[in-house]
């Protein structure tokens, strides 16, 4: 029943002939409108959902193009679906709609909305990642994209954006929320299915469902792809702008943490878990918290010998005779250099890196018992990465997988 006005013709013809006394026939109505150029083919449509006659009620929407074959089943199918999955991170959709262009004769008939298009309509957002990606692109000297709140997505001293290192935990976390209850999106590749609203980035149109999945494999397969498909979208999207991971050291470590990750086939549960913790998405406190965690378990009768093992092998070489290297950078007197000399300097410290992790869980300490003038936590933090960039990453990936 494509057509609106023969569904309203139907729900007429019910009411007229009900004749229980214990039933009511009825339907709710709206009006929507939405504009387009039928020279442009478009994912989505910005318009209006009228609740009322006179207009006064309004609501300000999208409407999402459904397509491929059995649009008609699939609109109805992904509807319901996001609708069930209703999270902080899933916009909630209002209705499904089939929309049909008015026959004029300067029009012509083979534009998609004369044919007619089946979409969702959902809260109006202000851009999908795909359309932000091209709107963010580096342009040519003198033109910029002005959006403080994204961009840049790398800090000038090489941490990720606030906005994306929270986006990207509440998709992870999201996600995870979607998965438990029977479903799986299966789209999440696709940058048109991330939208961002009121200075958030949520999820729109879930399409599959675990229950029409044969075995428990296969439903395990699609709650890590959907958590794959994120970080292969946020790949091409940090390339698009600019900031290649190869480039960026943070960055690289957590990518390889993932591919690492996946070759490992890890339960999903710690999967996820694993992921979301890396270093790369924790605010500073998380971070240097995580010193102290490492070093507890390298004090511990139980773990100590493997956390001493890890720190032994060869990958950590780097940082062998790490307090020479340390003590020639620190001669720039930057407040956090002195803060972070003064520490080392209350200790004694070799130079092996089991007195790293101390010294880095010593920092924490300090900072809580005695502070920082005119500094916070995001300052010893930079300053770790500063003279021990990659060292907590290295430690992250050895410990937790």
């Amino acid at each position: 029943m494509q057509d609106q006005k023969e569904f309203f013709h139907f729900v007429e013809t019910l009411h007229a002939e009900n004749n229980k006394h214990n039933q009511v026939i009825g339907s709710g109505v709206y009006l929507y409108s939405f504009k387009f150029n039928p020279n442009i083919s478009q994912e989505f449509y910005e318009g209006y959902l009228y609740f009322e006659r006179d207009g006064q009620k309004v609501q300000n929407v999208a409407f999402v193009k459904v397509v491929g074959e059995h649009a008609d089943v699939k609109a109805i199918e992904v509807f319901h679906r996001t609708r069930t999955a209703i999270d902080d991170v899933v916009l909630r959709p209002w209705t499904y709609l089939f929309s049909q262009q008015k026959d004029f004769s300067e029009l012509p008939h083979d534009t998609e909305l004369r044919k007619g298009i089946w979409s969702l309509c959902y809260d109006r957002f202000e851009h999908n990642l795909k359309d932000w990606t091209k709107l963010a692109k580096p342009k040519p000297k003198g033109i910029a994209y002005n959006d403080k709140l994204k961009l840049p997505i790398k800090t000038c001293d090489g941490r990720l954006n606030d906005f994306w290192r929270d986006s990207i935990s509440e998709l992870i976390s999201g996600v995870g929320r979607i998965h438990s209850k029977g479903l799986y999106h299966g789209k999440l590749r696709l940058r048109s299915n991330y939208v961002f609203i009121n200075e958030c980035m949520k999820i729109i149109n879930v399409e599959g469902s675990l229950d029409e999945l044969k075995s428990d494999d296969e439903r395990c397969t699609e709650k890590k792809k959907d958590i794959f498909d994120i970080f292969w979208m946020l790949d091409q999207v940090f390339q698009s702008l600019g900031e290649n991971k190869n480039n960026w050291l943070e960055c690289r470590h957590f990518f390889e943490f993932v591919k690492d990750s996946r070759t490992l086939k890890l339960r999903y549960d710690d999967f996820i878990k694993k992921v979301a913790g890396h270093p790369f998405l924790l605010s500073a406190d998380k971070r240097i918290n995580l010193f102290d965690d490492y070093e507890c378990k390298r004090t511990d009768e139980t773990t100590g010998e493997d956390i001493k093992l890890v720190l032994g092998s060869s990958e950590f070489d780097t940082f062998k005779s790490w307090n020479n290297a340390f003590l020639a950078s620190t001669g720039t007197s930057t407040n956090v250099d002195n803060f972070m000399l003064g520490v080392y300097n209350y200790g004694k410290y070799s130079g092996d890196v089991e007195d790293l992790l101390r010294y880095l869980r010593n920092l924490k300490h300090h900072y809580h018992q005695h502070g920082l003038a005119a500094g916070s936590m995001v300052d010893v933090d930079r300053g770790v990465s500063k003279h021990f960039g990659g060292f907590l990453e290295l430690l992250y990936k050895k410990l937790e997988i």
